[in-house]
């Protein structure tokens, strides 16, 4: 009889030039984490490399489950659309793979990691190297651990709920 194991979750911060991905265990330990970086040019070939190099890494673990900032819209319009075009590709990686995507506001992530809806990237990295032993990689890679963290902490408390969302049965 084989045994349940909690499925690992993986945690992803897109961009154009660098998406930060990170895969933790039930535990809230960090697996693995990475940046994928594209070379400036054209969208196209950027999102044919991004896709390529996330179906590596969703070949390299058995992952069901998938979690991503909710976009926003700051002040850098362009900035804005090649993360949108980078979490489109994003998406459709995930959905070719049936991995489902579970998508969180960026104050949120921020509050279940900090305690404070509006914390600083270096208050965010202090409260990750506090809770979380071993390296984060650079800060794209920090902020997709951030994200994986959240939604393993969000699901457990989902799952701990009678009638929330996401409950598995017992």
């Amino acid at each position: 009889m084989a045994v349940w194991e909690p499925p690992l979750l993986l945690g992803i911060d897109p961009g154009l030039a660098n998406t930060g991905w990170a895969v933790v265990d039930a535990r809230q330990q960090v697996v693995a984490s990475g940046t994928i970086r594209t070379k400036p040019g054209p969208p196209a070939p950027r999102l044919v490399v991004l896709v390529g190099e996330l179906r590596q890494v969703l070949a390299s673990y058995q992952l069901q489950e998938a979690a991503l900032e909710e976009l926003f819209l700051g002040r850098n319009a362009s900035s804005a659309i090649g993360v949108a075009q980078a979490r489109g590709a994003v998406l459709a990686a995930l959905g070719e793979a049936g991995v489902t995507v579970h998508e969180y506001k960026p104050s949120h992530v921020k509050s279940v990691i900090t305690g404070y809806g509006l914390a600083s990237k270096t208050q965010m990295g202090r409260m990750l190297g506090l809770q979380l032993s071993g390296s984060t990689g650079d800060h794209h890679a920090a902020d997709a651990v951030a994200i994986a963290v959240c939604h393993a902490r969000t699901r457990r408390v989902a799952e701990g709920v009678p009638g929330a969302v996401g409950r598995q049965p017992r």
